[in-house]
């Protein structure tokens, strides 16, 4: 019998990266193809050190553009200026870090890889009749290619970005435009996603249903979730 979530849903949303589309993954090949690309290895020759302090200072810029605390342009700047001072680079880190940020998205949304699971939840969300959009916080263009290199565009009816708002996941405007842009009311959504605080709190404060898919095992906002599961493959199962 298909779960209580589901009742009176017409339309799902679904976050893309690393809900769907295998970001973790995707991004460290990127990221070894922008440091080969660019010999950082003349300054830090072991690429997991680099990759650490760029994960560092990425993962803390990610937190204050969720929050509307900066802009998109700073954070694609500063996470490759601030890695490139941190390995003693001896040239302009802004320009290079610039180049290195639009090479990096330009190689990371040819990756194909998918979380396990998404392609097949997806089949099965519209068999059962579901508008299925995907709420992402990701950048406009960038998005919309990692779905074509997933194998996953056609079977999603619209792609809603930050970027066609001006308003980022949690705060609540994003969730209001995006029933406005699928023309659906908040009690008859769910938001399947795996970021604890963006998808999940986020979709709730909206008056949204909410699916964890909390493959990493990180702790949900208390009573945000009204399901909480493992695998993409346990949201299928309770559809049918």
């Amino acid at each position: 019998m298909r779960h209580s979530v589901f009742d009176n849903v017409t339309a799902i949303f679904i976050d893309l990266d690393d809900t769907l589309w295998w970001f973790s993954a995707n991004s460290r090949v990127a990221l070894r193809l922008t440091y080969d690309h660019f010999g950082m290895c003349r300054f830090e020759p072991d690429f997991n050190k680099f990759e650490e302090i760029y994960e560092s200072r990425n993962s803390e810029l990610w937190h204050e553009y969720h929050h509307g605390h900066i802009e998109r342009d700073y954070l694609m700047v500063e996470r490759y200026r601030h890695v490139l001072q941190q390995v003693g680079y001896d040239g302009d880190p802004t320009a290079t870090g610039s180049a290195m940020n639009a090479h990096y998205l330009d190689v990371l949304a040819e990756q194909p890889l998918v979380v396990p699971g998404a392609k097949s939840l997806l089949e099965a969300l519209h068999r059962h009749g579901y508008q299925v959009n995907v709420l992402s916080n990701g950048f406009a263009g960038v998005q919309q290619r990692k779905l074509r290199s997933g194998g996953l565009e056609h079977l999603v009816d619209n792609v809603v970005l930050s970027d066609d708002c001006g308003i980022t996941k949690p705060l609540p405007g994003i969730f209001d435009y995006a029933l406005q842009r699928c023309n659906v009311a908040a009690g008859n959504v769910v938001m399947i996603g795996d970021d604890p605080d963006t998808d999940i709190a986020g979709a709730h404060r909206a008056g949204w249903r909410t699916i964890y898919y909390n493959a990493k095992h990180r702790p949900a906002v208390a009573h945000t979730a009204t399901l909480e599961v493992a695998s993409l493959a346990e949201i299928e199962q309770l559809l049918e």
